[in-house]
């Protein structure tokens, strides 16, 4: 991948770093859920994406939610969908899927999915839209908690995960997009998000390179 500006240097101190779960939620996340029923009312085929999920998105996600408790790193879980019951304050472009797809805030389609269920002392941010930063309160959590280094997995690339990190790098944050745990609905558009966030200076990593980078504090080599 073709890096034009340099990644900010990184370590992965557990004190300023923060792994962000984007979006694995039942609307998103879930091959039952809202998401789901209305790509298939629409007649898109999801069946590259839930097979990534599954073998790829929420096992490697599982595996780095219990490295960063294990170090006593932050972690915080964005969800995304609408909290009046008119859903009026849903971002507009998005307003329609939210509608279609029952994501409310206090329904099941709102909530992180069972197996990856925050713990206390982990944050959860809701946003109304893509970005955890444009649409949601994650800067000033991050910063007021001294977070330098975010790390982000979730779905969709090409969207909440991509649109998130960028909004993060260009706040200033040292920016890991982790390849291996994050899904869209094609690998052509996932490799394209990947290139615009490494074109940028984002660090593109595994999860076996931030596992192992998260328990010892030290640096991750870009992918």
């Amino acid at each position: 991948m073709e890096t034009v500006l340099t990644p900010a240097a990184t370590s992965l101190d557990p004190a300023r770093t923060a792994l962000v779960v984007v979006d694995l939620t039942t609307f998103d996340a879930d091959p039952d859920g809202g998401l789901a029923k209305v790509f298939a009312e629409d007649g898109v085929d999801l069946a590259y994406y839930w097979k990534r999920l599954a073998g790829d998105v929420l096992p490697n996600s599982a595996r780095m939610l219990d490295a960063f408790r294990a170090a006593g790193a932050r972690i915080v879980f964005t969800r995304v969908g609408a909290q009046f019951g008119d859903y009026g304050d849903s971002q507009p472009h998005i307003r329609d899927l939210h509608r279609r797809s029952g994501s409310l805030r206090g329904t099941r389609q709102f909530d992180v999915l069972a197996e990856l269920v925050p713990r206390q002392g982990e944050a959860v941010v809701d946003k109304a839209g893509s970005s955890a930063f444009g649409t949601g309160n994650l800067d000033i959590l991050l910063r007021n908690a001294g977070v330098t280094d975010v790390v982000f997995c979730g779905v969709i690339t090409n969207a909440c995960v991509l649109l998130s990190a960028l909004a993060a790098w260009d706040l200033g944050y040292s920016v890991s997009i982790v390849d291996d745990a994050c899904g869209a609905n094609s690998e052509e558009i996932h490799a394209s998000a990947l290139s615009v966030a490494g074109w940028l200076g984002c660090h593109v990593v595994s999860t076996a390179q931030v596992v192992a980078g998260i328990g010892a504090g030290t640096p991750v080599q870009r992918g």
